[in-house]
């Protein structure tokens, strides 16, 4: 089957993504988006939010984890500064 849906000729059903995604030890929301795409549905993030709500992957977890940390669980808004600092981390 996994072949058959790595080849296309097979579409990974829906409800299969969280049992797949424990198989392969990946991550389910990025399982979920390719699943999705595969199924030929729009897959802009905002038609994904506007279905699902916003999905976070793993590592947006881990990120979100240690804002949450750094800020003493304040809640910080996303100012300018804080923008820059973060896209500064990833050179941009």
């Amino acid at each position: 089957m996994l072949a058959m849906i790595k080849a296309g000729t097979a579409k990974l059903p829906l409800d299969r993504i969280a049992g797949l995604a424990r198989a392969l030890e990946c991550d389910p929301v990025m399982l979920f988006m390719l699943a999705i795409e595969q199924l030929g549905g729009d897959t802009t993030e905002l038609a994904v939010r506007q279905i699902f709500g916003t999905l976070v992957t793993e590592n947006g977890v881990a990120w979100l984890e240690e804002i949450r940390r750094a800020s003493d669980h304040t809640n910080p808004s996303l100012t300018s500064k804080a923008r820059s600092a973060i896209r500064g981390i990833f050179g941009k």
